[in-house]
């Protein structure tokens, strides 16, 4: 999906390249947020492969660009809460029984609860540490071959991570279907762990949580779900944290670009959230690897 409207656009926006945006570049980039975030296609990679080939020169340093990725980041974590809604709130119960009881752990929803915190521990820090350092790819061209290849490793990985499963489902004929509050402290920080891997620009988030749910022991339906549910307080902690950039006056000035930009991010989430859980019920991510081997290859050989 998210190749077709890569070259679907290219034409239409190539003549408008500027280093402002316009109404129709700032739907685009919240369309392809809310798409890219959450298939196993590295949101990152994406934005800067259509920075780059598209010859958009608009850079993350800008104050009103930093306030508009803010405004997608928070209505992509909002479409994840809506959709896990039932989950979430039984989530908050959880911990809310924990304070109470005084025992993190009584149940399976206080268990799955702290497994959240378990997994999205090291992200978080990992990405306060070292958030400044992985802008380079955005803004020195000199790195724009290096996203090309991390979404090509992205593809890799899945493929692996596909091969290795098969691998575990033929040992074990019978293999009891594994769901996420099943996990291990260990086994969820693992997984979570494996986001960081996420800050190399091309580099799948979701991708490599579901790699590390599946390997794990999950069914590609369970590790998508703790995946996405791993990812919702890591996106919207990036978001609540640039929150002052939405309210000083300079990002006034592009409100009427961000508005709609992140309705249409919030919308395409929500539905790319929805199609994921009903598609791995039954399939695997193999689709998605050669997507990203093809498109890494393609704007590799574009940018030459």
């Amino acid at each position: 999906m998210g190749l077709g409207l890569i070259f679907t656009g290219f034409y239409m926006l190539h003549a408008a390249a500027t280093t402002h945006l316009t109404l129709f570049q700032a739907i685009f980039l919240g369309i392809l947020q809310g798409v890219s975030e959450l298939f196993p296609i590295s949101s990152l990679g994406h934005i800067i492969i259509v920075k780059h080939l598209l010859h958009w020169h608009f850079s993350t340093n800008n104050k009103n660009f930093l306030s508009f990725v803010v405004a997608l980041h928070l209505a992509t974590a909002a479409a994840l809460v809506v959709y896990f809604w039932k989950q979430w709130k039984t989530v908050v119960l959880a911990y809310l029984g924990s304070v109470k009881r005084r025992k993190l752990v009584y149940d399976q929803d206080s268990k799955f609860a702290w497994l959240l915190v378990a997994g999205t521990l090291i992200v978080g820090l990992a990405g306060l540490a070292f958030e400044k350092k992985f802008k380079l790819f955005f803004d020195d061209s000199r790195y724009y071959w290096m996203v090309c290849v991390f979404l090509i490793l992205n593809g890799g990985v899945m493929f692996l991570g596909d091969y290795m499963k098969k691998l575990a489902e033929k040992r074990a004929a019978t293999q009891q279907q594994k769901k996420a509050e099943d996990l291990t402290f260990p086994q969820a920080t693992a997984v979570g762990a494996a986001q960081t891997l996420a800050l190399f620009p091309g580099i799948s988030r979701s991708g490599v949580a579901i790699v590390g749910g599946v390997l794990a022991g999950l069914t590609y339906e369970e590790a998508c779900r703790f995946a996405f549910m791993l990812a919702t307080p890591v996106i919207a902690a990036a978001g609540l944290l640039k929150v002052p950039a939405l309210l000083k006056p300079e990002a006034r000035a592009i409100l009427h670009l961000t508005i709609p930009a992140a309705i249409a991010a919030g919308i395409t989430a929500y539905l790319s959230t929805k199609f994921l859980m009903k598609y791995f019920e039954t399939r695997r991510l193999t689709p998605f690897a050669i997507y990203c081997v093809i498109l890494g290859t393609i704007a590799l050989i574009l940018a030459r």
